[in-house]
């Protein structure tokens, strides 16, 4: 049980670990090789199971949301927010 919990542990920390990052007007500048690898490795695949979880919670949420009427912002927070996020936007820009 301990050696799991270092794995997962261990893990968590290579997944999530980020290189620094400085905020700047990337707007003039194509993306960098970096960049879109990084955006097609990791981003999109992430991007496709964030939106199937958002799915599933919209799902599960129903039978909250239909008699409130509160439907169609729930589709726009957990579907259709995340899904123009990671499919509608150019690969490589953040």
């Amino acid at each position: 049980m301990k050696r799991m919990i270092i794995v997962l542990m261990i893990s968590f920390f290579v997944l999530s670990f980020n290189l620094l990052v400085f905020a700047e007007d990337n707007s003039s500048k194509d993306p960098s090789i970096g960049e879109v690898l990084g955006d097609i490795l990791w981003i999109r695949p992430l991007g496709v199971i964030g939106t199937v979880m958002g799915a599933t919670a919209y799902v599960i949420s129903l039978p909250v949301t239909a008699p409130l009427k509160k439907t169609d912002e729930a589709k726009k927070v957990l579907i259709t927010e995340p899904y123009n996020y990671y499919f509608k936007r150019p690969i490589g820009e953040m």
